[in-house]
């Protein structure tokens, strides 16, 4: 179905700045101070902040919409935030694909969506919205979470967790899927046995695929070999908060991980950096503890991170 969009107005977001101290694990060779600043604050929490191909920076909210920011990472600090599309349910996880389509999860239609948002002849922006995936051998899916997409070969891989709580170490139905872009099958690599899977991430070289399992505090890999054949694994067992929800990772290997928790348990938040044999070499502090989302910038210099108690939208520059 065509779907009429209705951006709202542009509003003009002034950044502002915090400094946090960096918590470091063992074997960490120094403490860092991190530089944290507010790209933008919203009326309800935003989540999944990704990059479009054409390095517009896009979040998610809780009432649906789909947000696009305008501005410079380095020298601008005001930024404009405009609804770019909304998925007319309860989206969790964005990704662009090199198209500019977006894939969106939604845990209220239990489906990833195809969104596409197209200019007519007298100049309205119009959104075209349809269903890309919803059930597995005509059962539907609890509730896709979070995705990634194969720059190298075209592969949609998402978590099904159902809403926060439906998966849970007494309840451990979650699954990871795969779409192959050429066939469209759905390809379960982990089946009804996970406590609410959430963020999932690509190694570099895309033979690795990382998942965050909430409820189980713990960091899954999935380890291709040979090709499309997956082993699973316990890649880091996390310990304190309540559990990851969100990563991303480098173009050198390091693995930044959101570790959740309740802003009635602390008020700081924390992220943790581990290279690519799963060890922790860095502690960044965010001021806010549930974390929903993470990603780099196209050149890595910084980190932006979705916060939902403040409702926030943060950046940090990684040190080189």
């Amino acid at each position: 179905p065509r779907v009429p969009c209705s951006p709202l107005p542009a509003r003009r977001v002034r950044s502002r700045e915090f400094f946090a101290p960096g918590l470091w694990g063992a074997g960490s060779v120094a403490a860092n101070m991190a530089q944290m600043q507010v790209l933008g604050r919203h009326d309800v929490p935003v989540s999944s902040p990704t990059f479009g191909p054409s390095g517009d920076l896009f979040t998610i909210s809780a009432s649906g919409d789909i947000f696009r920011y305008t501005g410079s990472m380095d020298y601008d600090n005001e930024f404009q935030a405009e609804a770019w599309g909304n998925s007319a349910g309860q989206p969790q996880g964005l990704q662009f694909d090199s198209q500019g389509v977006a894939f969106v999860c939604d845990a209220a239609h239990q489906a990833i969506f195809r969104i596409m948002c197209l200019k007519t002849e007298d100049g309205l922006q119009r959104q075209e919205i349809e269903p890309y995936v919803r059930e597995y051998e005509q059962s539907q899916l609890l509730g896709p979470n979070s995705l990634c997409l194969s720059r190298q070969t075209g592969m949609l891989y998402f978590t099904d967790s159902g809403p926060f709580g439906e998966t849970s170490l007494q309840n451990p139905r979650g699954s990871v899927f795969a779409i192959s872009p050429s066939t469209q099958l759905l390809i379960p690599l982990c089946l009804n046995t996970l406590a609410y899977p959430c963020g999932v991430a690509l190694s570099p070289d895309e033979k690795n695929i990382y998942v965050a399992e909430t409820a189980m505090n713990r960091i899954l890999r999935f380890t291709q070999y040979p090709p499309q054949v997956f082993h699973c694994s316990v890649f880091h067992q996390m310990a304190g908060r309540f559990g990851p929800t969100a990563l991303c990772v480098s173009s050198s290997g390091d693995i930044y991980v959101a570790h959740f928790d309740f802003a009635d348990n602390t008020p700081m938040g924390r992220i943790v950096v581990m290279n690519s044999e799963g060890e922790v070499t860095q502690h960044i502090s965010v001021p806010g503890p549930e974390i929903t989302g993470l990603c780099l910038t196209p050149d890595e210099r910084y980190l932006i991170v979705a916060e939902r108690s403040t409702t926030s939208l943060y950046r940090t520059q990684l040190m080189q």
